[in-house]
């Protein structure tokens, strides 16, 4: 069954038979026509900027300390990590202590839990939470679906773990958990978003987020 019609302006498109990227591009376009541009934007005339001076000390001490664990899983400590491509997602379940809490006793994982196997590691329990937290109906042959659906078990692992957060508070979910969801909801192209923050990228991407 097709979506309900996209209508921008006197413009109406079935939604269901647009691309990916056509999709992205209307989404953009409507997203920037809301705000001025900025050269008329009177808010900052003039953009601060840091002397590269005073980077230069700060950001080579931290830049080696923070690649360290990019690319490799030798901090791992439950054997259950993938290496990943920043330092904020190089984390294992046994250094977060909220994580290391729900560790069965026993176990050296948090991939382990009972309620990790049967809340977020399970296919039809994510299907069934997609469909509770966003009250969609879009066809599960929709290309961008596994995306939805890995961050719904993202959300799943938080609210267990954490309770609930609120808006523009995230947390590093360990990367072995990382790694059984991205095996489960696999992204075809092999391309996944990653931990982003909301100034993490243009205001006009956060809707992709």
């Amino acid at each position: 069954m097709a979506d309900n019609p996209v209508t921008t302006g006197d413009f109406v498109q079935d939604y269901s038979s647009l691309s990916q990227e056509e999709r992205r591009n209307m989404l953009i376009k409507q997203l920037l026509a809301r705000y001025p541009a900025r050269d008329s934007d009177p808010a900052f005339p003039n953009n601060p900027t840091v002397p590269s001076s005073s980077l230069a000390s700060s950001t080579s001490e931290s830049q080696d300390a923070a690649d360290e664990r990019i690319g490799n899983i030798h901090w791992c400590l439950c054997q259950g990590c993938l290496p990943m491509p920043t330092r904020g997602e190089s984390v294992c379940c046994r250094e977060i202590d909220e994580v290391q809490g729900c560790i069965p006793e026993g176990r050296k994982c948090i991939t382990e839990a009972d309620l990790f196997c049967s809340q977020i590691a399970t296919e039809e329990h994510v299907r069934l939470m997609f469909t509770v937290l966003y009250l969609e109906g879009r066809p599960f042959v929709d290309p961008d679906n596994n995306r939805r659906l890995r961050k719904t078990a993202y959300r799943t692992f938080i609210a267990w773990i954490y309770g609930f957060l609120g808006k523009r508070k995230r947390r590093v979910i360990p990367s072995c958990a990382v790694k059984i969801v991205r095996q489960i909801f696999p992204d075809p192209n092999r391309t996944y978003v990653g931990l982003l923050y909301s100034d993490d990228y243009d205001a006009s991407e956060m809707a992709f987020h």
